[in-house]
């Protein structure tokens, strides 16, 4: 677990570096309102309040390990929308490929509730955390011993920086847990507890 965790903060810290440098910044600019400024304010007007994400991630079974080491890679599309200049509410789309060899591999679709805080402008860079919970039905039982309905909780951090005027980049980590919280029986309760990252773009 504590390898995991070093990857996990290593992998954020890189992508804090490439994206925290902005456009056309000179190295060593003592500018402290570039380093760290705040949201500004959403004009319903000229920004689009509406986007939509597409996505690609990699997850690994992390700790609480099951028999067999879980893999899961998979896309997601996404529609959000911005409530105020930190807050911004969406629903992910996905369909995640889980590796569970050597039983049946399967499908996961999932619809994922999500919440963002942007809490960190960096230059053009918005550093956010995010959260969210939603039911994923896979084509087999997910894990092995488990069932097929199950409920997916994400928790993470990410980074978005624009690309231009309409287009943003993308890159976070998260954790994810997968479970039937206990629907089908205390003794069929199984989870997934895994780490991975996501990368993709928002359309605005």
């Amino acid at each position: 677990m504590a390898a995991h965790a070093r990857r996990f903060v290593l992998a954020m810290s890189v992508g804090l570096v490439f994206f925290g440098v902005p456009h056309g910044a000179a190295a060593g600019s003592t500018d402290a309102s570039t380093a760290a400024s705040q949201p500004r304010a959403v004009d319903s007007d000229t920004d689009p309040l509406w986007m939509v994400e597409v996505t690609g991630a990699f997850f690994v079974e992390s700790w609480d390990m099951n028999l067999f080491r879980e893999r899961l890679g998979g896309a997601a599309v996404s529609v959000y929308r911005q409530l105020s200049p930190r807050w911004t509410i969406g629903v992910e789309g996905h369909l995640t490929y889980v590796d569970q060899d050597p039983v049946k591999h399967g499908m996961l679709p999932a619809m994922v509730a999500m919440v963002r805080w942007r809490g960190l402008q960096i230059g053009e860079t918005s550093v956010f955390v995010e959260g969210g919970a939603g039911p994923a039905y896979a084509t087999t039982r997910v894990p092995g011993n488990g069932t097929q309905l199950n409920v997916v909780t994400n928790l993470g951090t990410g980074l978005s920086r624009p690309l231009t005027p309409r287009v943003d980049m993308l890159a976070g980590a998260r954790w994810m847990h997968l479970s039937n919280s206990g629907f089908a029986g205390r003794w069929r309760n199984p989870d997934i507890q895994a780490l991975g990252v996501y990368v993709g773009w928002r359309l605005r």
